[in-house]
C-alpha cells in the first residue's frame, strides 16, 4: 500500500512502537497512573488506546482540514491515553483539550524521556524506533526509589520516628505514651527524575517467608496508587503489635525469622527494596526462644 492511499489511523508499527517506547508506561494524561500495558499470567495486553491530538477524520476533535492523512497518523501528531482519558478529551470535553494542550503534554512526556523535537526532526518511520531507543539509552535511569524501614509513634498530626537500633528502649517510655501508635514505618523516597506511582508494598519476614501485605487499613496511610514527584518521599505505617505478631506466629511455626525486608512496586514496573531490619531491633521480640 502506498503512504498516499493509507488511511489516518493506519499507523506504521514504527510509529506504534515509538508512542509505548516515549509512553514511560503510563497513559500521557498528566499525572494519569494508568499503565499502557498490563500483564495477566505473564501476558501482555494493551491498555492504552491511540489518540490523534489534531482529529484523524471531518467532524472529530480538533480536526484540522488542512492537514493531510500522513499528517494525521504521523508520530508527532499521536499520544497514548487510559480509556477513560482518550473518551474524556475526544468524546466528553474536546473544547476543553484544545491541540495546544494536548502538544503540550506531549512535548514533557517526551522531554522527560530525554527526547526534543529537535531530536526526531527528519527522522523517517522506519528510523523511528532506533532514533528513539538511542536518544533514551543517552539518559541515565531516571526512575529511582529508595525503600526504607524504620520505627516510631504514628498520629494524625505525623510520626514521631527514632533510631532502630535503640528505638525499642523508647517506644513505650511514659513520656511518649500520648504520642502515637507504635508503628513500623516504611519511608519511600523518589530519587529520580521522573514522577513514579507507588502501586503496592509489602514486608517480608525472613527467611521463613511470610509477609504482611497491603497498609492502606492504617487510618494515617496515604491511598495507593501514590504519586511521588522527583524528589518527594512518602511513609506507610504498619502496627508495630501486629508486625510482632507476626513474627511469634512464625516462631510458633517452627520458622526463623531474622529480618524484616520492605518491597515496593512502582507503577511502570520496577521494584525496589529496602535493607533488612533485625527483628531484634524490635521491641519485645526476643530473637532466642526460651527454652522449655
Amino acid at each position: 500500500m502506498s503512504s498516499s492511499s493509507r488511511g489516518p489511523r493506519d499507523y506504521s508499527s514504527g510509529t506504534v512502537k515509538g508512542l509505548f517506547a516515549l509512553s514511560g508506561t503510563t497513559c500521557y494524561f498528566p499525572d494519569c497512573p494508568r499503565p499502557v500495558v498490563v500483564f495477566i499470567d505473564d501476558e501482555a495486553f494493551t491498555e492504552a488506546k491511540i489518540a490523534h491530538i489534531y482529529g484523524a477524520n471531518e467532524g472529530s476533535a480538533r480536526y484540522d482540514p488542512g492537514m493531510t492523512d500522513n499528517e494525521r497518523r504521523a508520530f508527532a501528531n499521536l499520544m497514548l491515553l487510559c480509556g477513560p482519558h482518550h473518551e474524556l478529551v475526544d468524546t466528553r470535553h474536546p473544547d476543553a483539550y484544545p491541540a495546544e494542550t494536548l502538544l503540550q503534554w506531549k512535548a514533557e512526556r517526551e522531554a522527560e524521556m530525554g527526547i526534543d523535537r529537535n531530536t526526531l526532526a527528519g527522522v523517517t518511520e522506519e528510523g523511528l524506533v532506533d532514533a528513539i531507543l538511542k536518544a533514551i539509552a543517552s539518559v541515565p535511569p531516571q526512575r529511582t526509589a529508595v525503600v526504607e524501614l524504620g520505627l516510631g509513634l504514628a498520629s494524625p498530626g505525623g510520626c514521631l520516628s527514632f533510631p532502630v537500633e535503640t528505638a525499642k528502649d523508647y517506644l513505650f517510655l511514659d513520656m511518649y505514651k500520648d504520642v502515637g501508635m507504635p508503628v513500623l514505618i516504611l519511608t519511600v523516597r523518589n530519587t529520580g527524575a521522573l514522577k513514579a506511582y507507588v502501586n503496592n508494598q509489602s514486608v517480608h519476614f525472613n527467611p521463613y517467608g511470610a509477609a504482611l501485605f497491603d497498609p492502606n487499613h492504617f487510618p494515617y496511610n496515604p491511598s495507593m496508587p501514590k504519586q511521588l514527584d522527583a524528589g518527594e518521599s512518602s511513609q506507610w505505617f504498619y502496627d508495630l503489635f501486629a508486625v510482632i505478631k507476626m513474627v511469634s506466629f512464625c516462631r510458633d511455626m517452627n520458622g526463623v525469622v531474622e529480618d524484616l525486608v520492605a518491597k515496593v512496586g512502582l507503577g511502570s514496573g520496577e521494584e525496589f527494596e529496602s535493607d533488612p531490619l533485625p527483628v531484634d531491633y524490635l521491641p519485645g521480640y526476643d530473637p532466642v526462644p526460651s527454652a522449655d
